[in-house]
């Protein structure tokens, strides 16, 4: 039957030619045969390939072909309920059989869509449990009540860690192991989702505990409220940025105690000068205990401050600037922006490399910004401009402002002055790390405004 509606145009025409031949059969056999019934043959063939209105036309002209070709006579009151029966027998049986070859071909698209959909789930659900199981991340599928039912093995090797033996995290309580995230609302308004993600303290089956970031989202499913997550254990991001921390803070120490260190000297050696000048006028100040006490004691200053900056250098490596720039441009706009003050940005976007310290060349910028940023608190239309100068061997960055500019220029990089202030230690500071990766720091007056030079020596490439 399926092959037949592949070719409506023959089966109507093989439907015409049994009509016409019962007709003809029905002339020629005796009156006492009837054969109207076998015109339903036709009308089956005609009812598995014809629309609806196609059906009711082949009942009507089969009804008027079993009326001509039998043997007896027409009249009203006998011919029209005879035919009106055939043409409801004709039409009920077409359309009968058109509409369950219909719903079988209908039934066997969507049996076949249904097979389709399947194994595309199939292949689906094979690939995402193949993603998940070989994922980095570890992935966990919680219920409604906060007990794990799904956990690939980047999860199981997680929180099992040094435990003893190799048990399926299956079945236990998320409370045990990321006490935050058993305490997701999501199980009380199921209908209100969470798609966040949290730093919180989780738990080894040992119970040692760790760093963990968690991103995870709730959900909805037939069999109730679920939870998936994804953690990460940042433990070593931790300790890297703790160590990274405390580095800065001892190489930040040490420059300063160095270039301290080299203060104090200086201040020795001027001693030591005012002495020998004393002796050659006075000679006879040397054999008093006074002078020879105070000669022991600048000997004794000059040891301590034998720290001298150049043994606390940091090693300075070939820094590409564009990327440091950049960074520096986010940083400064978010600063700047939170106290009102214009940022003019005036860096070329091919920059070449330099001799220095990532790190201490970004604190450099950010003590000068800082100190801009107080200089301009009363400032109208403060505004800090951003410069880059390219020289044959250096580069220069020059950060300006249009604030009150420096009372007392002399004393900027002073560390021990009469009015000593954070903004002339911070300074004092900023040149000692240049100093550390040969580079420096210079000030130019503006008017109105104040500009700091920062000088870099070009890496040759």
């Amino acid at each position: 039957m399926t092959h037949w509606r592949e070719r409506p145009a023959t089966v109507a025409l093989a439907a015409a030619i049994l009509a016409a031949a019962i007709s003809v059969f029905d002339r020629l056999l005796p009156h006492d045969v009837p054969l109207s019934l076998l015109y339903l043959l036709p009308m089956g063939m005609i009812g598995s390939v014809a629309s609806r209105w196609q059906v009711l036309s082949a009942a009507l002209l089969c009804t008027g072909i079993a009326e001509y070709s039998d043997a007896f006579a027409w009249s009203a009151s006998a011919g029209i309920p005879r035919d009106l029966l055939s043409f409801i027998a004709f039409a009920s049986e077409g359309l009968y059989i058109r509409e369950a070859l219909s719903k079988r071909q209908s039934e066997r698209r969507n049996i076949k869509l249904l097979q389709e959909e399947n194994q595309a789930r199939r292949e689906a659900e094979e690939q995402l449990s193949l993603l998940i199981g070989s994922s980095a991340l570890a992935i966990l599928t919680l219920d409604g009540t906060g007990l794990i039912i799904q956990a690939n093995q980047a999860a199981r090797q997680m929180f099992q860690e040094g435990a003893c033996g190799d048990e399926s995290l299956l079945g236990i309580g998320v409370t045990t192991l990321l006490p935050a995230l058993g305490r997701v609302p999501h199980r009380s308004h199921p209908e209100r989702p969470v798609k966040t993600m949290m730093q919180t303290q989780g738990f080894r089956r040992d119970g040692a505990p760790f760093l963990a970031e968690v991103w995870f989202s709730t959900y909805t499913t037939t069999h109730g409220p679920r939870t998936a997550a994804m953690i990460v254990d940042a433990s070593d991001d931790l300790r890297d940025r703790e160590e990274s921390a405390l580095e800065q803070l001892l190489n930040s120490s040490r420059l300063a105690v160095g270039a301290v260190a080299h203060e104090i000297r200086n201040v020795s050696s001027a001693i030591q000068l005012v002495q020998r000048n004393l002796l050659t006028t006075t000679p006879a100040l040397g054999d008093t205990p006074d002078f020879i006490a105070l000669q022991q004691l600048t000997s004794t200053l000059e040891r301590m401050a034998s720290v001298e900056t150049s043994q606390v250098k940091r090693t300075a490596t070939i820094l590409p600037l564009q990327h440091c720039f950049e960074e520096l441009r986010i940083v400064s706009q978010a600063m700047l922006r939170e106290s009102d003050i214009a940022l003019e940005w005036n860096v070329p976007a091919d920059l070449p490399s330099a001799w220095a310290d990532q790190q201490g060349l970004m604190q450099v910028f950010l003590n000068i910004l800082r100190n801009a940023q107080s200089a301009l608190a009363s400032t109208a239309d403060a505004k800090v401009r951003v410069d880059f100068i390219r020289n044959a061997k250096t580069v220069s960055i020059r950060i300006s402002d249009n604030g009150p500019g420096v009372a007392t220029p002399e004393s900027l990089f002073r560390p021990f002055w009469a009015a000593p202030t954070t903004v002339s230690f911070g300074l004092y500071l900023s040149r000692a790390i240049l100093n550390s990766f040969q580079a420096d720091i210079s000030y130019e007056p503006l008017n109105p405004g104040a500009s700091f030079v920062i000088a870099l020596q070009v890496a040759s490439l």
